[in-house]
């Protein structure tokens, strides 16, 4: 009983790791190691609710992985301290603390589902069969747990290379704003997981954006890029795929609507201080004459009103070069300098520091795409068979883009992973009533 109250009173008593105090399944745990509840009915509800928040969790159940979850994400004094090489700066006393905290989790980690019986047995002893019959959650017996007190600095080190809270759990982000325009970053839960292996063509353009992203991981000077193209080149894809490839070395991506552009500004101040590397990404991006996120994107860009810092680039792509919408009765105006008011509209573009040009492949590159996502696939089609088949339905679509050929390939290989002996008069069918 005496390891029962010792735990409750150091999960209670959380400092630098205080919020993990307000998590509800420590809030759970602290309640079931106490004696204080009504009645037993009252007590196994608690339980109840404990064991299905745990149950639900991402870590399947388990205690111990849940508490050392809590451990390693946490957003705190210490963990950005340590996220920024600047453990130094930081007080004995606090460094104190951080560490008793990780031991304190480390102690609720070893706590039992019989330990959790135990102690309400004791205070219904005539409910303890009942008692005892509730179901068991995982944990590690303390045997098989190094003290993460101990081990404080593998945690420094984690944050170090990975970050802190959410933007260590997590690699892609949605820039949200309330209606009292305080933004927000919200996780993308499942991100596209496409790789740079997975994309054909196009070599020398994603060259010159790797090349770019790497001078921002190495913190030299990178430019803001914007990709520029025929649809369905790749122009996202590559964005996506060079996050992927360099998240490891503390790459992030926050993607922009072109709604919010005009919040960029307190989205670059909350980056500033962080110790990792982001690309604010901005997917086809286009603009009508008098569009007020025209300006905000020109703003940022231009460094007028807010400088980016090192830790930050712009991706975007678009399809249109100059990216705003011209009408011919706004080249019909009555302003005097109506020259320079056109070659503002333009301008956009050129503020950023590198273009590149994604343009649809010509047919003998489109054919070399799809050998390549066969090959890939393990399709064992004959190639002209299958090239011939792929043309054809490129020419329904009216498009001899990488896209269209991954779509092709992709039909043909859940035709075949199904074991089928599709004809290929079938596919064309199944293509046009999908269009």
């Amino acid at each position: 009983m005496k390891q029962i109250q010792e735990t409750k009173f150091r999960l209670s008593s959380l400092t630098v790791y205080r919020e993990a105090a307000k998590d509800p399944v420590i809030r759970h745990l602290i309640s079931l190691l106490s004696e204080r509840f009504n009645d037993v009915y009252e007590a196994a509800e608690k339980y109840a609710e404990f064991y299905s928040l745990l149950a639900g969790s991402e870590s399947g159940g388990d205690l111990t992985e849940y508490l050392y979850h809590i451990a390693l994400y946490s957003d705190n004094i210490f963990t950005r301290r340590a996220a920024r090489g600047e453990l130094s700066a930081l007080s004995e006393n606090i460094y104190s603390a951080a560490a008793r905290d990780l031991e304190t989790l480390w102690y609720g980690a070893a706590i039992t589902s019989e330990d959790i019986k135990d102690n309400l047995s004791s205070a219904y002893p005539s409910y303890g069969d009942m008692v005892a019959n509730l179901p068991n959650y995982d944990n590690l017996p303390p045997a098989h747990l190094k003290n993460w007190g101990e081990d404080i600095k593998f945690f420094a080190e984690f944050a170090r290379l990975h970050g802190y809270g959410v933007y260590a759990q997590y690699r892609s982000f949605l820039l949200a704003a309330g209606r009292d325009g305080q933004i927000s970053l919200d996780p993308v839960q499942n991100p596209d997981g496409i790789r740079l292996r997975d994309l054909k063509g196009y070599e020398r353009e994603r060259k010159i954006v790797i090349d770019n992203t790497l001078s921002l991981l190495e913190g030299t000077k990178a430019n803001n890029i914007l990709l520029y193209g025929d649809r369905g080149t790749g122009k996202s894809s590559t964005v996506k795929a060079v996050l992927n490839e360099f998240v490891d070395k503390g790459l992030r991506l926050i993607e922009v609507s072109k709604d919010h552009l005009t919040y960029l500004a307190p989205l670059i101040e909350l980056l500033e201080k962080n110790p990792l590397k982001f690309i604010v990404f901005t997917d086809d991006l286009s603009f009508t004459e008098n569009d007020s996120n025209y300006t905000a994107m020109k703003a940022v860009l231009d460094g007028s009103t807010l400088k980016l810092p090192d830790n930050v680039v712009i991706y975007a792509t678009s399809n249109r070069r100059h990216m705003v919408k011209e009408t011919f009765s706004g080249r019909e105006g009555d302003e005097v300098h109506l020259a320079d008011t056109l070659d503002e509209a333009a301008s956009l573009s050129d503020r950023f520091g590198i273009t590149v040009t994604f343009l649809s492949p010509n047919r003998k590159k489109f054919n070399e795409i799809v050998l390549l996502l066969a090959k890939d696939k393990g399709l064992s089609v004959p190639e002209e068979k299958l090239l011939e088949e792929a043309n054809i339905w490129a020419m329904r679509k009216a498009n001899f883009s990488p896209r269209c050929a991954k779509q092709f390939i992709d039909h043909v290989y859940s035709l075949a992973s199904r074991g089928e002996n599709f004809d290929w008069v079938s596919l064309h069918t199944s293509q046009t009533k999908n269009n």
